[in-house]
This record gives C-alpha cells, sequence and structure tokens, in this order.
C-alpha cells in the first residue's frame, strides 16, 4: 500500500511512535450500554446492589437500589408490587422489604463482539494495550415482578386431560369391547420401550433455533455473582486495572 492510496504527504511530520500489544486476557470483556439512559445521568458506585451473570449465553442481570423514601416515591404503588411479589411463600422474597425497594436491569440482546476491542492507553510510556471483546450488552429495566402470581391452572388442567386421553385413546373414551375382551395378566411386568428416531440435519437446525431451545439453555446455565465497582477512579478500579495491565494477566 503506497503513500497514495493512504492520502500521507510526504512532508507530513511524524509525532511520536506508540507500541501497541495485543491481549487475550483469562476472563472475559464485555461493554455495556444502557439505550433508556440519560448520559448526563450515568449510574454511580452506590446505585446497584446485586450483579449477577450467566457466562454461556452472556446474560446480565444488576439490581439498581430504589429509594422508597424519597419525594418522588409512589408509596402505596410501591407497597402493591411488593405485596404481590412476596406473597408466594414458596419461593425466595423478591424484595427485601415491604416496599418495591430495587429495579432490575438486564442484557435483552448479545451483539458478538469478535470484530471489536477495547483499549488502555498508557500514556507515560507510549503503550497501548488492546483485548477483543466477547459481546456488547444493552441493558433495559425488567418487570418480573409482575409476573410473580401467574398461574398455570388452567393449563395443568388441560395437560391432565389430554394425559388421561392419551391412556385411553385418542377420543378420550375407551371402546366397551375392549375393556370386556382384554383382562390383566396377574404374572405378567410392564415394560415401557422407547426407540429414538434419527433427526435429521433441517430439524436439527429448527430445533437450534427454537424458542424452548433457547430457554432451556438460558434455564440450565447458573447464575455467577458478579461486584459493581462503577467509579473507574476508585482504588479497587486502579488495582485491577493495574493487574489488567501486568504480565500476568495476557494468555
Amino acid at each position: 500500500m503506497d503513500n497514495n492510496s493512504l492520502n500521507v504527504e510526504e512532508d507530513d511530520e511524524l509525532l511520536y511512535e506508540i507500541d501497541v500489544e495485543f491481549r487475550r486476557p483469562q476472563q472475559s470483556i464485555y461493554l455495556f450500554q444502557y439505550p433508556l439512559r440519560p448520559y448526563h445521568r450515568s449510574y454511580d458506585e452506590n446505585s446497584f446492589t446485586n450483579a449477577r451473570i450467566k457466562e454461556k449465553i452472556s446474560l446480565v442481570e444488576m439490581d439498581l437500589f430504589v429509594d422508597s423514601e424519597s419525594a418522588n416515591y409512589y408509596g402505596a404503588r410501591g407497597k402493591q408490587f411488593a405485596e404481590s411479589a412476596n406473597a408466594n411463600d414458596d419461593k425466595k422474597r423478591f424484595f427485601n422489604s415491604d416496599r418495591m425497594d430495587k429495579q432490575t436491569i438486564a442484557s435483552t440482546n448479545a451483539t458478538p463482539g469478535d470484530c471489536y476491542f477495547v483499549g488502555i492507553f498508557d500514556s507515560c510510556n507510549r503503550h497501548l494495550t488492546l483485548c477483543p471483546l466477547k459481546s456488547i450488552l444493552q441493558l433495559r429495566p425488567q418487570f418480573n415482578y409482575l409476573d410473580q402470581n401467574t398461574t398455570g391452572s388452567t393449563g395443568a388442567k388441560d395437560g391432565s386431560m389430554m394425559e388421561d386421553d392419551a391412556m385411553h385413546g385418542s377420543d378420550g373414551e375407551q371402546s366397551g369391547s375392549e375393556s370386556e375382551d382384554v383382562k390383566p395378566d396377574p404374572s405378567a411386568s410392564l415394560v415401557t420401550m422407547k426407540f429414538a428416531k434419527k433427526e435429521s440435519e433441517y430439524h436439527k437446525a429448527k430445533r437450534l433455533q427454537s424458542y424452548s431451545y433457547h430457554r432451556q439453555t438460558r434455564e440450565d446455565d447458573r447464575w455467577q455473582d458478579l461486584v459493581c465497582i462503577m467509579n473507574v477512579n476508585s482504588p479497587e478500579a486502579q488495582r485491577l486495572r493495574r493487574e489488567f495491565l501486568s504480565s500476568n494477566a495476557g494468555v
């Protein structure tokens, strides 16, 4: 590639050169985006109470602290949400108090970050470190507390009826001749046999793209707790940055 293709003039002065180092750290790197959050209202280090991630599917959830003592807080509605979400004693309490005291934001989609990099520039040594991103995540508010009291009683009833029909015939009734002629043998034992049907490539691709498959994969992946450090100038953030730039950080 010549200078003409780069539009570089021959008398253009070279100011300085920097060393560029490419690293692939042991831990994954994500880029978080908040599409519904104004730029001038960034989250501070006291905003989040908990955070967790499902590494395989790049799913992140972060619990945002809600000040229930604020003058802008609607107390009656906050208590209503808490009572509805905490009504089921069999499950863990969704809110920690009798009011809605948190708001969960979660990543709704993950953009592969294979073509994107994050860099840290050391101006003193004129050294640029580049690391690849695993995913770009957009976090938006979730309203799972509104679904805490949903029940599947109707579906369970329909399912039991379908199961009963399957045991007694496709029409839900057992023929009289069959009930009279067939008598159980006391010495016989029931043996259930299943034959696995070979799955074609077409049906396999459809199954991997189905919603039920992605939902099952999402549920099987276990949550891993995270620690939120929102202040980039805090001592903890500076310590992590030094560890990241150390010689032992790359692989």
